[in-house]
């Protein structure tokens, strides 16, 4: 017991160490067993508050690989954005990850504007971000699902007041669902819901989006009501 409790702690080390390897102003934590990494802006002050989004990673499994401050660095863009990155490693699912207490234990290390927190995931994360806006719909500002692998119009109407953006391929095998849950939404009475479709594109959308002023420019445009 005492030995798997240790190789438990050895691997949540190195995942908290490796998977921040590229990425600047970087600050490893931990929630619940789920390593997370915090990026602050340039030029952060404590002093100040900060938009943030929480960023839900795919299949590929990594937090970095498609790190949004990676692709506004080689786009040259203004991010003043704190990052909050989550792993969820092999089985786990984004519907079982506490981000509220994430977010909480986030906002102790960093200056988080509690009015401008966004959820944004790609591929199984845009799923986890469907997932998880029935949790956490009173802590947002906004929710960008891109390329979502699945999501359930169950209980959607409960977020129907959050400011809902969704990028979809429409060659993508998920983009039919994309359809119903904003169709689903609108039919709840949302105000902002709205489909971005990406006329025969497949599923990889994101790294396009998250190198593209107005994806975050949208984002701004929102505080929480």
């Amino acid at each position: 017991m005492k030995i798997n409790r240790i190789i438990s702690v050895f691997f949540l080390i190195f995942a908290t160490t490796t998977y921040s390897q590229g990425l600047k102003n970087a600050i490893q934590k931990s929630h619940q067993e789920i390593p997370f990494i915090i990026t602050t802006p340039d030029g952060y002050s404590k002093e100040n508050t900060y938009p943030t989004i929480i960023f839900l990673h795919g299949g590929d499994r990594s937090n970095t690989k498609h790190h949004p401050t990676k692709y506004v660095a080689k786009a040259g863009l203004d991010f003043p954005f704190i990052v909050i990155a989550p792993s969820c490693t092999s089985g786990c699912s984004w519907s079982s990850v506490d981000l509220k207490g994430i977010l909480s234990q986030a906002s102790e290390e960093v200056s988080v504007d509690q009015n401008k927190v966004y959820l944004v995931g790609y591929s199984m994360g845009g799923a986890g971000t469907w997932a998880n806006l029935k949790k956490i719909n009173t802590l947002l500002a906004a929710a960008t699902p891109l390329a979502p692998a699945g999501g359930s119009a169950s209980g959607l109407c409960k977020v129907k007041d959050v400011p809902i953006r969704v990028y979809h391929g429409t060659a993508d095998y998920g983009y039919e669902n994309s359809q119903k849950m904003i169709k689903k939404l609108k039919d709840c009475g949302a105000a902002t819901a709205e489909l971005i479709s990406l006329k025969g594109k497949g599923h990889g959308i994101w790294p396009g989006i998250l190198s593209d002023a107005s994806f975050y420019e949208w984002l701004l445009g929102h505080s929480k009501k």
